[in-house]
């Protein structure tokens, strides 16, 4: 994988957000109290991160996050991306309005942020007093409720399956594009068409 994905010095560090939300640089996803889970998209994770350490200029940002494409993004894969990170912080509690835009500058994230040591990789957690009953070697984990939730249709809650790679490619966003015009222009011929036959 390329190095640059990790060009942010994570460190296992995690980011503390309104309302307890935690983000997990390098395991790339979100949680809120409740135990829910959204795992972020490579964009949405580097947009993030940024954010987050205090960057705000546009152009910056774009570099960074799409840096496999030398800056070189249209402002609408821009405002796509700050629209879906608004939806997911949505999802997990946090008002979208924390992300506010910067005319002809950037954005800033406005909430509460504070970064922690995250110790759970190397420090596994002590049991309480009350979980100290032997259990046999081969007993299951615990396990908890987990939300794997598509960063491209956040809205989406409840779709279980992955979205394919391909409907995330940058050709096939083009192509959707494309098709998306020409239906605006022909209903738009239509429309006067069928105004001039009227008259």
């Amino acid at each position: 994988m390329d190095e640059n994905c990790y060009n942010y010095d994570s460190d296992s560090i995690i980011f503390i957000l309104d309302n307890g939300v935690k983000f997990f640089p390098e395991r790339r996803c979100i949680s809120d109290d409740s135990g829910v889970v959204i795992n972020l998209s490579e964009n949405s994770y580097r947009f993030l991160t940024l954010l987050l350490k205090g960057e705000t200029d546009k152009q910056n940002i774009i570099n960074q996050v799409w840096h496999e494409q030398r800056g070189s993004v249209s402002d609408s894969s821009y405002y796509g991306q700050i629209y879906s990170l608004r939806k997911t912080l949505d999802l997990v509690g946090i008002s979208s309005s924390v992300i506010k835009t910067l005319p002809r500058r950037g954005v800033k994230y406005m909430g509460k942020v504070e970064i922690v040591q995250d110790l759970s990789e190397s420090t596994p957690p002590q049991p309480q007093p009350d979980e100290l009953t032997e259990q046999p070697d081969n007993y299951p984990p615990p396990t908890y409720p987990v939300a794997v939730i598509p960063q491209e249709t956040p809205q989406s809650v409840s779709h279980k399956t992955a979205v394919p790679a391909w409907m995330n490619s940058r050709h096939w966003n083009i192509l959707i594009t494309i098709m998306a015009v020409m239906a605006v222009c022909w209903l738009s011929t239509l429309a006067v068409a069928v105004f001039l036959f009227i008259l």
